[in-house]
Order: C-alpha cells, then sequence, then structure tokens
C-alpha cells in the first residue's frame, strides 16, 4: 500500500484522456476505463499462449479523481507478467511472493503509473469469477478503484469488473485507445529496428514480424466480435431450443385439466380421535375428584365447628319461604349443591330474602356469580357473618 502510494504522488499532475478511442459497449455509471490498444493485442496474444491453463498479469497505468473524490477515468498503458502456481494449500495458486515481485518490478519499470487492477484469463470456462478470485483481488488490490480484466481466449470475451458496495461485479462497456497512433506507428517503423520501450511487457505477447499481418487480422476479428457482441448478443441454435421447451411446459401445465385429490383422512384422524377420547376420560376424573374434594371440605368444616356435631345437608333446602339461612350470632353453616337453573341472586334471595346479598355471599365463597356450576357446593353462613 505504501508503494503504490509513493508510485502514485510521482504522477505527473496534469492528466490527459485520451481522445482517439473505441467504444465497447456502454459508459457504466460515470467511470471510463481505457485499455491501450497495443496492450490490448498484446494480452489478446499472451491467452493464446497456452488454452492448457489459466495466466495472469499485474496492470498499470494513471487514475484520475472526480472531484467529490473516487475515480472517474482509469487508463490502462501496460502489463507485468505473474505466474501462477500449482494450488498450493497454504498458499494457494496465487503465492504472495509472486505479487511482491511483480509490485517490485512496477516501481523500478513504471515510477510514474500506478497498479489499477489485473489481468486473468479464463480459457473455455467463461467469464464469472470464482470465489478464490474474489478472495485474491480484496487481499491484494484493496482500493475501490482497482480493476481485473477477464478474457476468454476460447470464446474470445472479455471484461472489466471493479467493486460495488464490496462485490465485484462486472461493467458495461470500456474503450481501447490508441489504435490509429499504433497503425501510424509500425508504417512508419522500420523492421530492423529493435522494440521500444512502450512496448508491453508482456514477454512473448507480440507476435514475430513475420507473422504480423495473420495476428494483426486476428486481433482485428477478435475486436470486431467483442464490438458485435455487446451491441448484440448472439442467439444460439440451443438458445432457441431452450426457448421452445419453455413455451411448449408453459402450455401443457395451463392446458392440463386439474386432477381430483382424494385424501383418506382416516388414518391422520385416528391419532386425534383418540386423544380426544383420553381427554374427555381425564376431564370426567377431574370432575369427580373436585366434588369428592369439596364434600371432604364441607365434611372436615362440619366436624371443626364448635357445636362438635356435622351440620345436616338437606337434600333440596330451597323450600317456599325466607329466612332458611342460620340466625345471627349462630356458627352454623349450612351447605347447598348448585343445581341446573340456579343463580347467586335466587339462592341469596331464598336464605337471606334480599338478591342484593349475592356479591357477599359469592365472596364468602370465593366464587364470581358467573363461576358457579352445576354440582358445586356452596356454604350459608349466618347473615352477620357476610362481608
Amino acid at each position: 500500500m505504501a508503494a503504490e502510494a509513493q508510485s502514485r504522488s510521482a504522477q505527473p499532475e496534469a492528466f490527459v484522456e485520451p481522445g482517439d478511442f473505441v467504444e465497447v459497449g456502454s459508459e457504466d455509471g460515470g467511470l471510463r476505463i481505457y485499455l491501450r490498444y497495443d496492450l490490448f493485442r498484446a494480452l489478446d496474444e499472451y491467452a493464446l499462449r497456452d488454452t492448457s491453463r489459466e495466466l495472469a498479469a499485474l496492470l498499470v497505468g494513471q487514475v484520475q479523481e472526480a472531484n467529490g473524490g473516487g475515480p472517474s477515468c482509469i487508463v490502462v498503458e501496460d502489463a507485468i507478467e505473474v505466474g501462477i502456481g500449482g494450488g498450493d494449500e497454504k498458499e494457494g495458486r496465487f503465492s504472495p511472493r509472486v505479487w511482491q515481485h511483480a509490485r517490485r518490478v512496477a516501481r523500478t519499470r513504471y515510477a510514474t503509473k500506478v497498479i489499477v487492477g489485473w489481468y486473468h484469463t479464463h480459457p473455455g470456462i467463461g467469464l464469472d469469477l470464482s470465489q478464490e478470485e474474489r478472495d485474491i483481488h480484496r487481499a491484494f488490490f484493496p482500493e475501490a478503484w482497482q480493476v481485473v480484466y477477464v478474457s476468454d481466449p476460447v470464446t474470445r470475451d472479455r471484461n472489466f469488473y471493479r467493486t460495488e458496495d464490496g462485490r465485484l461485479t462486472g461493467l458495461r462497456g470500456f474503450r481501447i485507445f490508441g489504435k490509429e497512433a499504433a497503425a501510424l506507428k509500425e508504417k512508419k517503423s522500420v523492421p530492423e529496428a529493435p522494440p521500444t520501450a512502450s512496448a508491453p511487457p508482456v514477454a512473448g505477447a507480440l507476435p514475430q514480424r513475420n507473422e504480423e499481418p495473420a495476428r494483426e487480422r486476428y486481433v482485428e476479428r477478435s475486436l470486431e466480435k467483442l464490438l458485435r457482441g455487446q451491441r448484440r448478443p448472439p442467439v444460439r441454435p440451443i438458445d432457441m431450443l431452450l426457448l421452445a421447451l419453455l413455451v411448449l411446459n408453459l402450455l401443457a401445465t395451463l392446458l392440463k385439466p386439474s386432477a381430483k385429490a382424494s385424501v383418506d383422512a382416516t388414518q391422520l384422524n385416528a391419532p386425534l380421535n383418540k386423544i380426544s377420547a383420553q381427554v374427555n376420560t381425564m376431564a370426567s376424573r377431574l370432575d369427580k375428584l373436585e366434588r369428592h374434594l369439596q364434600a371432604l371440605q364441607i365434611m372436615d368444616e362440619q366436624l371443626s365447628s364448635p357445636s362438635g356435631t356435622p351440620t345436616a345437608m338437606p337434600e333440596d333446602p330451597l323450600k317456599p319461604g325466607v329466612g332458611l339461612a342460620p340466625p345471627d350470632g349462630s356458627s352454623e353453616v349450612l351447605s347447598y349443591t348448585v343445581k341446573e337453573g340456579d343463580a347467586l341472586s335466587r339462592i341469596a334471595e331464598q336464605y337471606y330474602g334480599s338478591s342484593a346479598l349475592a356479591t357477599a355471599l359469592g365472596r364468602y365463597n370465593k366464587v364470581r356469580a358467573e363461576e358457579i356450576i352445576v354440582g358445586a357446593t356452596l356454604k350459608i353462613p349466618a347473615k352477620d357473618k357476610l362481608h
């Protein structure tokens, strides 16, 4: 990171955005990426050197920042070859030593440029990035403006990826500049002249002079195919076949009559019925147990009364007349079994002559008017015992 800052500080202040370029795709969110034409050719040749394995390189160039911060323009000018290992478990395919060596070469050879990203080939596997490649980019290229340029030499597809919201995302397009200047330079160059210092640094990427016309035609066709693919993606026969199958499947689904579903719920309801019967049995037993406990409580109260004699439990104390309750001052407590149709107000009126004592009677028995149930036993004390 310090080395990149140092290289970036040595960059010339005057940044001139390339003027002659070929638009590939469309501009992406205000970020303009320029790829030098000579380097485009060199990386294409570099990718074709060996299509049986993946190749990589370090990209150097210039970055122009916008007024509000962040990059607005990236110019990719040169590249440095990076070796890929055999996949060591500790270091993976890309050893940190490889990146360190490439950065040292970049600081020495391109002191006025910055490392703008890296290049990687995907021979025959498309342009999608693997998780390992995303981890490599996050570890060795943490700057938000650093990009990765991916190409597939078999299908001749290529694209740039940039970091957006913490994730590498493919761009909608980029620009190739310097094509006409490179062609003019080739016309004026002498065959015996040595390569200039501005030639792409990828070893073995440039073609030999006697193969130049054929190589040039290949690069031209590759660039034309790239432009056509960006403007109108090709439709393959397999795509048409898949579309026809999807349409047929949709029609078959829509026109197929709905089958009547019949479900035998006997086996599903059997456990529920068994559980319901067990619950009813337990409820009946609990009701009997509650009645038994109430009877025991009444007997205990009668046995503990001062008179020492149990109070008689009339079968039906509600007989015509008023004043059936024990007289005031008496410790005697009568018992009454609630029958169907009873209410606290009716019981209070029969025993005390006033339905207004229904609330006090319920409070004495610790029940509310709506809580009395048939079969429950109520205690009937003297009127002065009600509060």
